[in-house]
């Protein structure tokens, strides 16, 4: 399918990973539905497609978020596609959540999935399913559920490759773990099992894809003073803010001075450790994000320094949106991130609970290789 046009169907879009990553593997695709019901992800999500691409239940009722639900639509509606993706919410199964797995409604929305493909009983099947969720899916406590994802997909007629793939190992600078599910046509599988011989789909994956350490771009680089851009006042902690992580939390951050390290590192506040790797902690939601970047005074010319950060010899702020995007595969001026209507914290959890679009447009390469 390489040279043919690839019909999508992108559910639990978020900002439309799938999308930038067929993008930047260079793939010609069209989506030909999407389902989010996050309102605001839906505008990200629509503001970076030119054409119009039809909203899975796109109905108004007097339900608490049924627009764009996977669970209120029409499965006789969807039209025929090639490939399904769909990062289902992971908080269920995250350890940055409660974990409960099925015990929370949207850890069944897995059944949904399963309803598109059943969709297609008098039609031929699509032929690729490519999902993603956290680590956590893996752990002894959420196996069972697991184990019901990989049957079901195999009733439906699809076999399956799976593996827990770290961003860092693919050339962005982020600790950021995440389970991916591949699963495919079992007359197409077979194929290329003939083709790779005893290795699976995923170590293929790593063995042609991955990035020797020492050839990763480092943390530095990907934050907005080396990719010039003015990063703004508020993103800067104040003296105050600085003084209690270090006496109240016991923060490591004169290890910064005392380590060094001539670039930027990144602060991982919850497990009190600067990253001296030159990584990023996983990006997480707002609410949960525990990442402070440490600079050296003058990497941002235009911030005003204050007497704190001159007597310390450096400064601590938040990343800005773009970092964050960046830190998910995105090279600028790729995304319109539509800043006059969506605010910091709504675009920061778009990019938190988002695909690294780097990691995705290496598999699709590998799906449609030949």
């Amino acid at each position: 399918m390489k040279n043919k046009e690839i019909r999508v169907f992108e559910a639990f879009a978020g900002f439309g990973g799938a999308s930038f990553g067929l993008r930047k593997a260079g793939l010609k695709h069209r989506v030909v539905m999407y389902s989010e019901w996050d309102k605001w992800a839906q505008e990200l999500f629509e503001a970076n497609h030119d054409y119009p691409v039809p909203l899975f239940a796109d109905i108004e009722t007097n339900e608490f978020q049924t627009k764009g639900d996977m669970t209120k639509g029409d499965f006789s509606s969807i039209p025929e596609f090639d490939l399904f993706t769909g990062g289902f919410p992971c908080q269920p199964f995250s350890s940055a959540g409660l974990g409960k797995g099925e015990l929370d409604p949207r850890g069944t929305l897995f059944y949904s999935i399963i309803q598109v493909l059943k969709s297609f009983k008098t039609k031929v099947k699509p032929k690729y399913v490519l999902l993603e969720n956290v680590k956590g899916m893996t752990h002894k406590k959420h196996l069972p559920t697991f184990n019901k994802i990989k049957e079901m997909l195999k009733e439906e007629g699809y076999l399956i490759d799976h593996k827990v793939l770290n961003s860092k190992d693919f050339g962005v600078p982020q600790n950021r773990e995440r389970l991916w599910i591949f699963a495919e046509r079992s007359d197409l599988f077979q194929k290329r099992l003939l083709r790779n011989g005893d290795k699976s789909f995923f170590d293929v994956i790593s063995e042609k894809y991955s990035v020797d350490p020492s050839k990763r771009k480092p943390f530095h680089d990907y934050l907005d003073p080396q990719n010039g851009r003015k990063v703004h006042e508020q993103h800067f902690l104040k003296d105050y803010q600085v003084e209690k992580l270090i006496e109240k939390h016991n923060m490591p951050l004169d290890e910064f001075l005392m380590s060094g390290h001539q670039r930027s590192l990144c602060l991982d506040i919850y497990n009190k450790k600067l990253k001296k790797e030159e990584i990023s902690i996983t990006l997480t939601e707002p609410h949960h994000n525990s990442l402070r970047v440490v600079e050296h005074l003058g990497q941002n010319p235009d911030h005003i320094i204050s007497p704190g950060e001159k007597s310390r010899g450096y400064t601590v702020r938040k990343l800005t949106v773009e970092e964050h995007f960046r830190l998910m595969g995105f090279i600028d001026g790729k995304i319109e991130l539509n800043q006059n209507d969506l605010s910091y914290q709504q675009l920061c959890k778009r990019a938190g609970n988002g695909w690294d679009i780097n990691v995705a447009s290496k598999i699709f390469q590998e799906i449609f290789e030949n």
